[in-house]
């Protein structure tokens, strides 16, 4: 007993500490974040963003600053003065919430949007496709891993059902990019081959998630950000007062002009010198072999038309172009390309996702592009008039009717021939 009593000052405050801070996560929490801690994630583009939840879902569930989920990629990161959140701040009564960056595939997409799904129920959403994720294997087990968080993870496995297709093929996806090893791609690969979790994970899914949920409300508050007065609020007031399409092209096309004078490609001075000029001769042909036809891609995306579908989002999908000038140099094969974009919209149409912004031949049209395969300047100005004018339409009855086959591999490793659409439309 003595014995006891003097191990009790050294491990009663650690013991009590413990109990405190299982308390605090346990116990139900109401945080809420000041309107400037949402205007900084809104453009943050950081992966605790898109990892996790409380934010995205203040940011969404706020009905005053009207915030709109913008789903991309590395385009999203191209901030000049054109970009959809500088023109929103200073023309639009919405804002756009950016959910991605370099690597965000499909993938990561569909989990994001897992962690957010009441807040997407009815209402509407970009998302920005580039044909370029549409390669032979797929999104990188290092990409995923990058942008998968714990929380996401486990709020699908909460609900994931081995009698869905989709949830099997989604399962499937998780063991081949995490490894049967990881925690997750168990429980994974038991909903892959058909049998529900157990008991027991049900249970422990359900702790964690609360520890996880809590945790995220915790530290989202204190996240130090000065990216919207950085990035987006010095770009503001150099646009014009009024908004007028033809004069801020007109402005568009003047600063490219003044940034794109050190190379032939019409690209941003800063990327030519720091990305391409040093490599610029062993990529002449370096991208005559790719290929953007057959691709687990195309499955991975019939997933975030999942997520869209059980919403009833309204989404306006916008396709990316590639800078003529850049692949004629790389030798891409512009042909296959167009095929990709054939492809994807296919998939939209047949099941109903109808409004599209493809922009996949404006690669040649002069200041479209900022880079060699991002849209800026005139781009951005055309694409926000074209969110602008989706956003100001009345929400209407979404018409969906997803088909599973899009899922199989014979879709994946379809060639976007007439005769082929007409023979997997019967299918």
């Amino acid at each position: 007993m003595k014995k006891n009593y003097r191990l009790w000052p050294i491990f009663g405050p650690i013991i009590i500490a413990v109990l405190m801070l299982i308390g605090l996560f346990l116990l139900p929490l109401n945080f809420k974040v000041s309107s400037q801690t949402l205007k900084e994630a809104a453009v943050s583009l950081d992966t605790a963003t898109f990892k996790n939840q409380f934010l995205k879902k203040q940011a969404l569930d706020n009905k005053t600053t009207h915030y709109v989920p913008f789903f991309g990629s590395s385009e999203l990161e191209r901030m000049d003065r054109f970009h959809p959140s500088v023109m929103a701040a200073r023309y639009h009564n919405y804002r756009p919430f950016l959910l991605g960056k370099k690597g965000a595939q499909s993938l990561p997409q569909v989990l994001s949007m897992e962690t957010i799904m009441p807040q997407l129920k009815n209402r509407k959403a970009v998302f920005i496709i580039s044909p370029q994720w549409f390669v032979k294997q797929g999104i990188s087990p290092a990409a995923f891993k990058y942008y998968n968080g714990d929380l996401a993870d486990l709020t699908w496995l909460q609900h994931a059902d081995p009698n869905s297709a989709y949830d099997r093929y989604f399962a499937r996806r998780l063991v081949q990019l995490l490894g049967a090893n990881d925690r997750v791609g168990q429980m994974a690969h038991e909903i892959a081959t058909g049998h529900k979790l157990t008991w027991v994970n049900y249970q422990t899914i359900a702790i964690q998630r609360k520890f996880l949920i809590h945790e995220d409300q915790l530290f989202s508050r204190f996240r130090p950000n000065e990216n919207y007065e950085k990035r987006i609020a010095p770009k503001i007031d150099r646009l014009p007062a009024k908004y007028n399409y033809q004069d801020l092209k007109s402005l568009a096309r003047s600063d490219a002009k003044q940034q794109t004078t050190n190379n032939q490609f019409g690209i941003l001075n800063s990327f030519y010198a720091s990305r391409v000029k040093s490599k610029k001769a062993m990529l002449k042909n370096a991208e005559k072999n790719f290929d953007y036809l057959k691709s687990p891609e195309y499955s991975d995306f019939e997933l975030v038309l999942k997520q869209f579908a059980k919403q009833h989002t309204q989404v306006l999908f916008m396709i990316q172009p590639i800078n003529s000038k850049w692949a004629n140099y790389t030798g891409l094969d512009m042909k296959m390309y167009y095929q990709s974009v054939r492809k994807i919209k296919y998939q939209l149409h047949q099941q109903g996702f109808n409004n599209i912004a493809d922009y996949s031949h404006q690669g040649n049209t002069p200041y479209f592009m900022e880079d060699t395969i991002h849209i800026g300047w005139v781009g951005w100005v055309k694409f926000d008039k074209r969110v602008a004018n989706f956003m100001a339409q009345k929400n209407q009855k979404t018409n969906y009717h997803l088909q599973q086959k899009f899922l199989n591999k014979n879709w994946q490793q379809l060639e976007p021939t007439e005769q082929n659409f007409k023979a997997f439309s019967h299918e």
